[in-house]
C-alpha cells in the first residue's frame, strides 16, 4: 500500500478555530486560550480512506485573512486541498469566504475545497450565521460542513471527506 502526501491549507479570517480545529484534529486536544498564529504552523496526520489507502496530510495552519491585508499566497503553493473555516457566531467571518476562495485560487485553481462552520457548540439551528453559511455554500457549490472544535463535533469528518475527494486526483 502506498502512502500518498498532500499538502492542505486552513484558511479563514482571524479568530475562526483553524488552529483549534487543527489541534482537536491531530491531538484531540481543545483549549480555550486563544493565541493568533502568526504566518504559517505546519502538522502532519495519515488518514485511511475508505479504500484502504493512506493519505499523510501536511497540514498547513495559516494565519488569518484580515480586512485590507493579504495573506502571502506563497503558502498556497503545492496545496491540494483546503478547508475554508468560517466562525458562525461572526456574520463577517462568513461573508468573508468569496474573497478567501478567490485569493487561493489564484495560486492553487484546482485545489478541493470543503466549507467549514465551526463553534456549533454557540448557536442553536436557527441562528442568523448558520442560515447565512448555507447560503454561501450553495452559491459556492461547495461540500459544507458544521463544526465544533471544542467538543469535536465532525472535526473528523471535514478531513476524511477531503481526503476522499484527493484521493481521486
Amino acid at each position: 500500500m502506498s502512502l500518498i502526501k498532500k499538502k492542505v491549507c486552513l484558511l479563514g479570517d482571524v479568530g475562526v478555530g483553524k488552529t483549534s480545529l487543527i489541534r482537536r484534529y491531530v491531538e484531540n486536544k481543545f483549549d480555550d486560550s486563544y493565541l493568533t498564529t502568526i504566518g504559517v504552523n505546519i502538522s502532519q496526520k495519515t488518514v485511511q480512506a475508505s479504500d484502504h489507502s493512506e493519505i499523510r496530510f501536511m497540514i498547513w495552519d495559516i494565519e488569518g485573512f484580515t480586512e485590507g491585508e493579504a495573506v502571502s499566497a506563497n503558502y498556497f503553493i503545492g496545496a491540494a486541498g483546503a478547508l475554508i473555516v468560517a466562525d458562525l457566531t461572526r456574520l463577517t467571518s462568513i461573508e468573508a469566504i468569496p474573497d478567501i476562495i478567490r485569493s487561493f485560487r489564484k495560486t492553487a485553481p484546482k485545489a478541493r475545497l470543503i466549507l467549514v462552520g465551526n463553534k456549533t457548540d454557540l448557536i442553536n439551528e436557527s441562528h442568523p450565521g448558520l442560515v447565512l453559511f448555507k447560503k454561501a455554500a450553495k452559491e459556492l457549490n461547495l461540500l459544507q460542513i458544521t463544526t465544533s472544535a471544542k467538543s469535536g463535533k465532525n472535526v473528523g469528518m471535514c478531513f476524511e471527506r477531503l481526503a476522499e475527494k484527493l484521493k481521486k486526483d
